[in-house]
């Protein structure tokens, strides 16, 4: 193996072509695994490198030109030198997570290519919105949320972005894919819901089957009733059950119900679904909250997440205060 790797960032090492050979086809794994051995500080972008490579690897060679590989490994490069600088060596570890969200955000990038073609459907601050997608599928947005797919050859691809919270209701065919900046979704015929905004992944089945990818070595599949979520800064991902019987989330019907969430989680959902904007007093964020508010009535939604934890609000035009 040759030396001149350790002169190479996590960006150049995922560009190399033996290296990719390794991650994809584990050719020359053994003279790998003993250049490790003979660099362990290597570890951390070689590890890195592997997680850029696996958040590439389901977009069509055919679709990359050799101008779209050189700019993903410069802008990829470019932000995470943006982010590192200034740093401590204590929050690196963050900053290599981040670097694994960056690489998939620019791989769906590749993927849906140029702006021709696409279809991108929003639903803004305080709106829901269903639509149907060409092959019949059903995807419910939740406030601001949005999808964007290519309208041309969905029905034979069936892959879309999605960048928000989504409800799934697919019909059977093909593989469906729902990729997003925190993992991808992939599934034949079933019903699902996903949250990827804020560096949080959540994955809630409701029908069916369906497999969930973060990062390399970071997969699960989930049956009927099973719930797997990543939190921001944490590549794994953990699963627990829930009650589907109702065959969709709650969110769907103005409902949003929460246990044992800190209040800022909250509070982000309330912008969201009346459109406004909350001022938290100092330290109010980090308390958890545990109970339900519904979309309607502001002032009843904002007694139903103050009362419990004997919080005061007031609402000014569209500007909230909660104070102590």
């Amino acid at each position: 193996m040759e030396d001149k790797f350790i002169t190479y960032s996590s960006i150049a090492l995922a560009g190399e072509e033996s290296f990719v050979r390794l991650v994809r086809h584990g050719e020359d794994k053994s003279n790998w695994t003993a250049w490790l051995e003979a660099h362990p500080e290597m570890r951390p972008r070689f590890d890195e490198a592997k997680r850029i490579v696996a958040a590439l690897k389901d977009i069509p060679q055919a679709q990359i030109s050799e101008s779209d590989r050189l700019e993903i490994w410069k802008n990829i490069s470019s932000n995470i030198k943006t982010e590192v600088k200034g740093k401590s060596q204590s929050k690196l570890k963050g900053i290599w997570t981040w670097g694994m969200a960056a690489a998939a955000s620019l791989a769906m990038l590749l993927w849906f290519g140029s702006e021709a073609g696409k279809i991108k459907t929003y639903a803004d601050a305080g709106e829901h919105k269903e639509i149907a997608l060409p092959e019949k599928s059903i995807v419910s947005l939740n406030a601001e949320s949005r999808i964007i797919f290519k309208e041309k050859t969905f029905e034979k691809d069936r892959v879309l972005q999605l960048e928000g919270e989504a409800f799934f209701d697919v019909a059977p065919g093909s593989t469906f894919k729902v990729m997003t900046n925190e993992g991808t979704v992939t599934v034949v015929g079933t019903s699902f819901n996903v949250i990827a905004r804020d560096g949080r992944f959540e994955v809630s089945c409701y029908t069916g089957k369906v497999r969930v990818e973060r990062f390399e070595g970071n997969k699960t599949e989930l049956t009927t009733g099973q719930r797997t979520i990543a939190e921001a800064g944490n590549a794994g991902l953990e699963q627990s059950v829930f009650n589907a019987t109702n065959g969709k989330p709650e969110w769907t019907t103005g409902k949003f119900r929460y246990e044992n969430r800190p209040l800022e989680e909250v509070i982000h959902e309330l912008e969201r679904q009346y459109d406004v904007d909350v001022i938290l007093a100092d330290g109010l964020g980090e308390i958890n909250y545990t109970g339900l508010f519904e979309s309607g009535d502001l002032a009843e939604a904002l007694q139903l997440i103050t009362w419990p934890l004997h919080l005061e609000s007031s609402i000014k035009g569209k500007t909230i205060t909660i104070t102590r």
